[in-house]
């Protein structure tokens, strides 16, 4: 998946995986919620109900008719607002997540607008921020709760609906559920539409899981567990990768790119069947082969392949004229260079570790390639860098860095190779 425009790329790969094993824990329990005894539950969830309705109320005011209108925009490209599923999952995510340019969501300027809400209803509220988009399995029924697990983060939660409990009638245990859910207290609620699959869909289902974790990894990190185990592998790759290249950053020819990270992968497979061999165990699942490259990355003079320990892997193509301009400042003098090192400052999907990296190789070089090309005669990296990058690139700061390896459970550690 690439999102660089025309000139300058960073080239996206699909986040890798590897098999894991399943993981089960709640939400913490407690008997008070903000003032509110838990026991107390269907309260909430009824009041709920009413808080719902008074937002989509407060939703349909005409200041919000742009923001709404840019949402279903982007849930309906193609205009035709044809599917009632979509349509209430476009709405309920306008609510709760949309940010329009006043930095506020829907459901923060509702709880605003409104003094006289107790405190513990505002913290409801404001609470269903906190979206869960997931695929459940069914467990069990626990009187008007349903208990489920989801295959993406690997989690059991207790599952209300303000429509009531029969709403559930129609699932199974071990069938299928796809919705969002946000907090109720110390549970969950159902916020939207869902659609139920039989449990005899579970191969069908493990599969779409399975992409889901690949292509959204910040839901399968909600697990701790999981988060702490990817940066462990992640770690764990990055000194194979080092052992393996030498540095932690590599410039290969774009013609040679899928050989050489081939080769790497199955170096790093062959580690791990040494270390499964001292305990007597063997992989459970079939040898990774690598990806399958972009023509355009496949295609580039030069890929600069860099792994970071928390990052991972990423790769740069068409580099050869960076690589060059920082090795030689004086280039700079060419509208070329000057153009292809600026696109890749300006750009903010380029990270600013690749310039660290650069730096590091040769730190008076960049200083004067900073210089020539911001105009700065006393830039210094040491002082200047981090504030550069800053402004360059604020999402890398602002967004959590999360691994590029995504442990995926038994269950859908399978379905990897076709995802």
């Amino acid at each position: 998946m690439s999102e660089l425009r025309e000139g300058v790329r960073r080239i996206g790969v699909p986040h890798r995986v590897v098999d894991g094993s399943p993981i089960a824990s709640k939400r913490p329990s407690t008997d008070v919620w903000k003032g509110v005894l838990v026991t107390d539950i269907a309260s909430l969830v009824n009041r709920s109900a009413e808080l719902k309705r008074e937002l989509l109320e407060f939703s349909e005011q005409p200041r919000f008719d742009r923001d709404r209108r840019e949402v279903l925009r982007e849930h309906f490209p193609n205009r035709l607002l044809d599917d009632e599923f979509e349509l209430v999952t476009a709405l309920d995510y306008f609510l709760l997540q949309h940010e329009p340019r006043s930095g506020m969501t829907v459901v923060e300027r509702f709880v605003a607008s409104r003094p006289d809400l107790p405190e513990h209803e505002r913290e409801l509220l404001l609470g269903w921020r906190d979206v869960v988009e997931g695929i459940f399995e069914v467990q069990s029924r626990d009187g008007d709760a349903l208990v489920v697990e989801n295959l993406i983060d690997e989690l059991t939660y207790r599952v209300h609906s303000n429509m009531g409990p029969s709403v559930f009638q129609p699932l199974e245990s071990g069938g299928f559920m796809i919705c969002r859910i946000v907090p109720v207290g110390q549970e969950w609620l159902m916020s939207g539409n869902f659609t139920v699959h039989p449990k005899s869909d579970r191969a069908l289902i493990h599969r779409i899981a399975c992409k889901i974790s690949m292509r959204y990894p910040k839901r399968v990190f909600r697990n701790p567990d999981k988060l702490a185990r990817a940066q462990q592998l992640q770690r764990t790759e990055h000194d194979r990768f080092v052992r393996f290249f030498g540095a932690d950053v590599v410039v290969i020819p774009g013609a040679q790119l899928t050989e050489r990270m081939r080769s790497f992968y199955t170096f790093c497979r062959e580690q791990v069947v040494a270390e499964l061999a001292i305990f007597g165990k063997k992989p459970k699942h079939a040898p990774f082969h690598g990806f399958e490259y972009p023509a355009e990355l496949v295609a580039s003079d030069a890929v600069a392949v860099t792994h970071d320990e928390v990052d991972g892997a990423s790769f740069y193509a068409n580099f050869g004229m960076i690589e060059e301009a920082f090795a030689d400042p004086s280039l700079l003098r060419h509208p070329d260079y000057r153009r292809r090192v600026r696109d890749y400052l300006d750009d903010p999907t380029v990270s600013p570790l690749l310039f660290v990296r650069m730096a590091a190789r040769d730190p008076e070089c960049t200083n004067q390639v900073f210089r020539k090309l911001l105009g700065r005669k006393h830039f210094d990296w040491a002082i200047d860098g981090e504030k550069l990058m800053r402004r360059r690139k604020p999402d890398y700061f602002d967004e959590p860095r999360l691994p590029c390896i995504v442990p995926l459970s038994d269950k859908l550690a399978p379905y990897a190779a076709s995802a």
